[in-house]
This record gives structure tokens, sequence and C-alpha cells, in this order.
């Protein structure tokens, strides 16, 4: 008898990209892993939002150059449309500039095509475990450079936020530092006054789609 408890449900996957060859390269890549299943296939960006919309699923991987509708315009409508959907670029384009649009965006990784038999599994679950994902071939010092003048962050500030993402907590800074914790506490919420966010999950995203953090791209992002 089967065991009901067990069963695990597959996460689903919808493939957008206007090269049929990548599409079913891609696919034959997933089906190697039972845990997740395609379920629907785009040739473009208005396809895509079109499948979303027809096969509820938890994650898109996209193009980022497309037809109709590009990649960058595509996942900003989904974003705004199904804000749970959790979406993956593929691309081949590995300019900095490319990540930074990506994530501002919307998408939760950033993956180089060329890259995709050595990463992908990697990125899908850092992604579906509430991370944020950069292929390892990008470029990390220009992406620090990619940031805001704007921002204004102190250089204690800046320090705080990279423990931040590396997972710590106001008490464990606090230690680090040899700060009090209050101080600590004072520093994340200048943080996300200043980066105009609301939790941990959105200040690593925010801070790193501006190019003020890179280390988090393995990082999962959950609320401590």
């Amino acid at each position: 008898m089967c065991d009901k408890s067990r069963t695990i449900m597959k996460k689903k996957i919808i493939l957008a990209d206007d090269h049929n060859l990548v599409r079913s390269g891609l696919a034959a890549i997933l089906m190697q892993d039972s845990r997740f299943a395609v379920v629907a296939e785009a040739v473009n960006g208005m396809e895509a939002i079109e499948r979303v919309e027809t096969h509820p699923c938890d994650l898109v991987i996209a193009d980022v150059a497309m037809p109709r509708l590009g990649g960058i315009e595509m996942i900003q409508a989904l974003r705004a449309q199904h804000s749970r959907v959790r979406i993956l670029v593929l691309s081949m384009y590995d300019d900095a500039q490319f990540v930074v649009r990506a994530m501002k965006a919307g998408a939760n990784g950033y993956l180089l095509k060329h890259a995709m038999d050595d990463e992908l599994f990697r990125a899908i679950d850092t992604i579906l475990d509430g991370g944020v994902y950069v292929s390892e071939l990008i470029d990390a010092d220009a992406l620090r450079e990619l940031q805001y003048a704007d921002d204004d962050l102190t250089p204690r500030e800046l320090e705080v936020l990279h423990l931040i993402a590396d997972g710590m907590t106001n008490p464990q800074i606090a230690e680090l530092l040899a700060i009090s914790p209050n101080t600590a506490t004072r520093h994340r919420a200048n943080l996300m006054q200043k980066l105009h966010v609301h939790n941990r999950v959105e200040l690593i995203h925010t801070a790193f789609s501006r190019g003020l953090i890179t280390i988090a791209k393995n990082v999962g992002l959950t609320e401590h």
C-alpha cells in the first residue's frame, strides 16, 4: 500500500525561451530530477505570462531576450501579477548590468546558459528556498561597483548589511562588532529606511540588486 504521507509534490516549472533547442535541453536536464515537472513552455514574453495564468507554477525559467515582450518587461509583469512565483533568468549575457536590471525587475536568480549543466539545480534549489542566486561566472567586483550613489550608507551600515546577508541576527552582530544589541537593531532599522524595505528578505534582495552586496547569491533568505 502506498504511504500517502510520504508522497512528494513536484515543483512545477514553466520554461520560456524562443529557441526550441534551449527549451528541450533544459527540459531534458530537469527530467533528471524527480522533484520537478515542466508543466508548460513559452516562446516569448507574452506567451510566458499567459502560461502562468493557465498553468499555476512555482518557478519560471526565462531568457532575458525574447520577442514580443522582452524578459525584463515579462519579469516586471509576472512580479506584479504573481508575486509568489519565483523567477530564474537564463541568459547568455554575463555583463553585471544585465544582472542588476533583472534583479531590480524582480528576478530571483540569474544563470548563464553555458553554466546551466553545472549550476542549474543549485540555482533552482536556492531560489525555491527563498534565496537569491547569481551564476558563479558573473564578475562579483563589477556587481559591487553598480551601487547607487544616493543610498548614502555609512561604512558601519555597510558592514552590518554584509553581516545580515551572512545570516547573522542582531545579538550576533552586536557581539561581533562589540556594540550593544540596541545599536545593532538601530543600524538594521536605518538600513531598511534608507533602502525603502520592510523586512530582511526585501533588504537583502534590494541590496543585492543595487550591487551593495554579492554574498547573498547562495544564501537562503528567511526571516530572523
